[in-house]
């Protein structure tokens, strides 16, 4: 839940309130395009200043959103995000998380097409991952956009599948590039049958929209190796890499 305080004060992602890391996102098994292994992948992690809220991250995002529009901090955001990208010599995919609406905006969906095009000449690419909690009224614009930032090679990702809202309209507008599952349904999975049965179908579904899973919080060697068996193609956690502050 937001604070109070933090409800009023009118933030905005800029590194006087938030700080940045990354954490790289593991390859288990070959994956064809437009996905491959031939280049690292992270996903960029938004975390708040202790200094000016007092919380989750989760709820340090909720804020960032309810105080202003969402297109204008992810835009924020994202400027930081092709700043680092730029700057990386090896081929790289960076993971984003952008609101729902903010893909209605047509200067942002500009604003990604433009920095996809100069990053795509070093190598590099961007997706978009879609958190699941936020609303969109525009559904329509929001395909059309996401369709069209596909065609120009920025992946489009569902966040946190399997936690709150799971938008399988979107999977089935065909705009879906990545399903990732959430740590809650990722958690003892070795010892879950239930939700191993869970990841099987997300897989799935995965595979018949012609996308990926990325199972997120994986943290013990048996749950890797759970997810494996089940053909889950990439995993993200403390097992494989600790989210490393970024100065951008």
């Amino acid at each position: 839940m937001v604070s109070q305080i933090a409800r009023h004060m009118s933030l905005t992602a800029t590194v006087d309130h938030c700080a940045f890391a990354v954490q790289q996102i593991r390859a288990l098994r070959p994956v064809g395009p437009p996905f491959g292994v031939d280049r690292d992948w992270y996903e960029l992690l938004v975390r708040p200043d202790s200094a000016c809220f007092n919380g989750s991250p989760g709820a340090f995002v909720d804020c960032l959103y309810c105080n202003r529009p969402p297109v204008a901090t992810d835009i924020e955001v994202m400027e930081r995000a092709v700043r680092w990208l730029a700057d990386l010599p090896e081929p790289t995919r960076l993971s984003v998380n952008v609101h729902p609406e903010s893909l209605t905006a047509d200067h942002f969906v500009e604003f990604v097409s433009l920095h996809q095009y100069s990053l795509a000449g070093q190598g590099h690419s961007l997706c978009l991952e879609l958190i699941e909690f936020g609303d969109c009224g525009d559904r329509k614009t929001l395909v059309n956009n996401a369709q069209l930032l596909r065609r120009r090679g920025v992946l489009i990702a569902l966040d946190d599948f399997g936690s709150r809202l799971n938008c399988f309209d979107l999977c089935a507008a065909g705009i879906v590039d990545v399903i990732k599952i959430d740590s809650t349904v990722i958690a003892g999975v070795d010892k879950q049958p239930n939700q191993r049965a869970i990841i099987d179908c997300v897989t799935t579904l995965a595979n018949g929209l012609g996308g990926c899973v990325v199972a997120e919080g994986i943290e013990r060697c048996e749950e890797m190796q759970a997810i494996t068996e089940l053909g889950v193609a990439y995993a993200q956690g403390y097992y494989f890499h600790k989210p490393e502050i970024m100065e951008i």
